[in-house]
């Protein structure tokens, strides 16, 4: 036979079930703008009914419920999605640096405009055509020494840029390493807490969307493996070795390298490379030691050209005076020091126009020199210096295209996963309202359950007693 206070509970436990599920509702507003949030839902189910089979058991019509309760606390997640985000993280984390980094270095050439190598290139070329035409002008002489002064110091200044953003982007890459090893030590913290409340029996809601947020950054700087551990705790592999395992998390670390003079990616406390395939640091390095070495050694050819064939034939000219010879007119060895030969600089009279001695108005020199520009010196006699530098400038070019598409590509795929996401475990605040009324009618209906029994309780008690 059911206790008198059978209805009283009943109540109770209705009154109870919508407050619960009020919160839970409460909670999913509160976070509507919290980045990484899912949707959370009170799963509402019936409470043992009253009567149980049994052979002494008392004649009734059936069983009688006992109410209702909040069975658990639902996260709505796609775990597929989720991973599907992850991977694509991976790209848009790389084509994102790729484009920083194109930006940068397309900012140092400065192309096309009249500050640009291929400006100065052709100021110089045009000066000794000038020369050629004029050998015994002094204003054209000054104009010649001037442009090669200012191509020399901008090849000299391009070369610095470039040496000086391959030390920031290594800078980078360390800070990188430490922002993977952080994200790590999280999610090891992370793992603790989710196993804690796990077992306990509860579902760690919060926690887990937390976990899955710097997963999310965590993949964006490197590509990473993730696997499901007992108790909901995740391991998570690079290359096939463990960052994360279980509660345990195992670091990077950026060394420097006497080989290169750059930070290396190994694994800490060993000497063994870590396999960055994908990711923001991925690109990082590819740029740091591929793609800007390979422009430094393309204008290091430039200058070595320009240094080597001038020099060749400007020593055999002759100067103004007729007698001077045997001069080079630049002085280095490639675009790290490339220069003008001070004394030519500061006396443009040496600079050899002439072919023959005591023939101060021939040009022959000055002619052999601007027929360089038409002669294919690069890459084993294909190319010309103007059309080595242009096809550098039209690789680039076409290089940044593409990444602009790839990137912008990697963000409308993104932008479509997190729509299917936002599907799943997105917040809508109208369906919130509408369940929030719904418990509210819920939670006064009890209320009136319970006035209704304590009613019922007077009467009995206040009749009885008379």
């Amino acid at each position: 036979m059911s206790s008198s206070f059978f209805g009283f509970n009943i109540g109770v436990r209705a009154l109870t079930t919508s407050q619960r599920a009020l919160e839970v509702i409460g909670h999913n507003i509160a976070n509507i703008n919290t980045p990484g949030h899912s949707r959370q839902e009170a799963v509402v189910r019936t409470t043992q009914p009253e009567g149980t089979p049994a052979i002494n058991r008392g004649i009734t019509p059936g069983q009688v419920g006992s109410g209702v309760q909040v069975a658990e606390i639902r996260r709505l997640h796609d775990a597929y999605i989720e991973r599907q985000l992850n991977q694509e993280y991976h790209n848009m984390g790389k084509w994102e640096t790729s484009l920083t980094v194109f930006e940068q270095v397309e900012g140092i050439f400065a192309e096309p405009t009249e500050h640009g190598l291929r400006a100065m290139m052709d100021a110089y070329w045009n000066s000794w055509q000038a020369l050629e035409s004029s050998p015994e002008d002094y204003s054209v002489r000054k104009n010649l020494a001037e442009n090669a002064k200012s191509l020399t110091n901008h090849m000299k200044s391009i070369y610095g840029k470039l040496q000086s953003y391959r030390k920031e982007l290594d800078l980078e890459v360390a800070t990188k390493v430490a922002a993977v090893n952080n994200y790590t030590h999280q999610i090891k913290e992370l793992n603790h807490l989710i196993k804690s409340v796990s077992i306990s029996g509860d579902n760690p809601n919060d926690l887990l969307d937390r976990r899955d947020a710097l997963i999310g950054e965590l993949s964006k700087i490197i590509q990473v493996d993730m696997r499901s551990n007992q108790h909901n705790m995740v391991d998570i592999f690079l290359g096939g070795t463990a960052l994360v395992r279980g509660e345990a998390s195992f670091d990077l670390e950026a060394a420097l390298s006497p080989e290169t003079g750059f930070n290396q990616v190994r694994w800490a406390g060993s000497e063994r490379e870590a396999q960055i395939t994908n990711g923001q640091l991925y690109a990082l390095v590819n740029f740091r030691d591929d793609y800007i070495q390979e422009t430094l050694d393309t204008l290091d050819q430039m200058a070595a050209a320009f240094i080597e064939q001038t020099n060749t034939l400007h020593r055999e000219g002759y100067g103004l005076d007729g007698e001077a010879t045997g001069y080079d007119f630049f002085t280095g060895t490639g675009v790290a020091d490339i220069d003008v030969v001070s004394e030519v600089y500061h006396n443009i009279q040496l600079i050899a126009a002439a072919g023959t001695p005591q023939a101060p108005g021939d040009n022959a020199a000055a002619q052999s020199i601007l027929a360089l520009r038409g002669q294919k010196l690069m890459e084993e006699g294909s190319t010309t210096i103007d059309e080595y530098y242009n096809n550098m400038m039209v690789k680039m070019g076409i290089e940044f295209q593409q990444c602009m598409r790839e990137h912008e590509n990697s963000n409308l795929l993104i932008n479509k996963i997190d729509m299917r996401r936002e599907s799943v475990s997105g917040i809508s605040l109208d369906q919130e309202l509408v369940n929030m009324v719904k418990f509210q009618h819920s939670y006064n209906a009890a209320a009136r359950i319970i006035n209704t029994m304590d009613q019922l309780f007077e009467t009995i008690i206040r009749d009885m007693g008379r």
